[in-house]
């Protein structure tokens, strides 16, 4: 899954446990975090968080993975966006963040997208611990 950063940043290490998105599928188990290659400059952080220095984040990289263990539509997630226009915003929540130790530079799309194979391999490589066709 794509993300703009600095929201990867966020999921990774402090502690967002939920991704806001517009669509909702039955999905659930394991994803690569993938940073987009252009940040969100007008993001805001709950309170208590740190927005870092952009220019010091990865970008166009997959930067760790996550098992998405529900989507919802109300969580009392401080992460979560209530949209004021009445439209429902879905929560893609997080279970088992774990960051790569090394970013993996890799393309990303829209949506849910398929990894590549070798970048399959490099991950499970810097995660050998994680076994990744557990599914719930």
């Amino acid at each position: 899954m794509t993300i703009k950063q600095p929201w990867v940043h966020a999921i990774l290490h402090e502690g967002k446990d939920v991704e806001n998105r517009s669509w909702k599928r039955d999905f659930r188990g394991w994803i690569a975090i993938h940073a987009g290659g252009t940040p969100n400059r007008d993001a805001g952080f709950p309170r208590g968080h740190r927005i870092p220095d952009l220019d010091t984040l990865d970008y166009s990289a997959i930067c760790g993975v996550a098992r998405i263990v529900n989507i919802v539509t109300k969580t009392r997630s401080k992460w979560f966006w209530r949209p004021d226009d009445g439209t429902i915003n879905y929560g893609w929540v997080f279970g088992d963040v774990t960051p790569l130790p090394k970013p993996i530079p890799c393309k990303g799309a829209l949506q849910l997208w398929e990894v590549p194979t070798k970048v399959v391999r490099q991950i499970q490589h810097q995660l050998p611990d994680i076994d990744f066709s557990e599914v719930d």
